[in-house]
């Protein structure tokens, strides 16, 4: 994989997992609790997207700059609090868990911010 295709699909990642938390954050305000099973899907698709993230650090500290790098570290921690986040509330109800919704707005802003930082240094002209 090319560095561009690596960078741009690392991209698309950050923007898909944002999407899927800003989703899951909306229903847990909504209804005030959330399934086992929805939490714990979340839960393992952020922590994987970390794992892919570490693994490739390598190949990544090629493409970004260093200002582009400590983004991504942010990304990352982000991610991962998050994903700790999604491993709580589970209380009287081995169904329901009820997670910390202002820790996941946090990581939710936290996560926006730098995809919007890491996408104005993306040249317009990629496909």
């Amino acid at each position: 994989m090319t560095v561009d295709r690596l960078k741009l699909a690392l991209l698309e990642k950050l923007l898909n997992a944002r999407l899927d938390l800003a989703a899951y954050l909306q229903l847990r305000k909504a209804k005030g609790y959330m399934s086992v099973s929805e939490s714990d899907h979340l839960r393992d698709n952020l922590l994987e997207l970390c794992n892919s993230m570490r693994e490739e650090a390598p190949l990544l500290k090629t493409c970004f700059d260093a200002q582009e790098q400590q983004i991504l570290r942010r990304a990352a921690q982000a991610l991962s609090t998050a994903g700790v986040c999604l491993m709580t509330g589970h209380h009287d109800c081995p169904t329901f868990v009820v997670v910390n919704a202002r820790t996941l707005e946090n990581c939710l802003t936290t996560l926006s911010l730098c995809l919007m930082c890491l996408q104005e240094h993306t040249p317009l002209g990629q496909p």
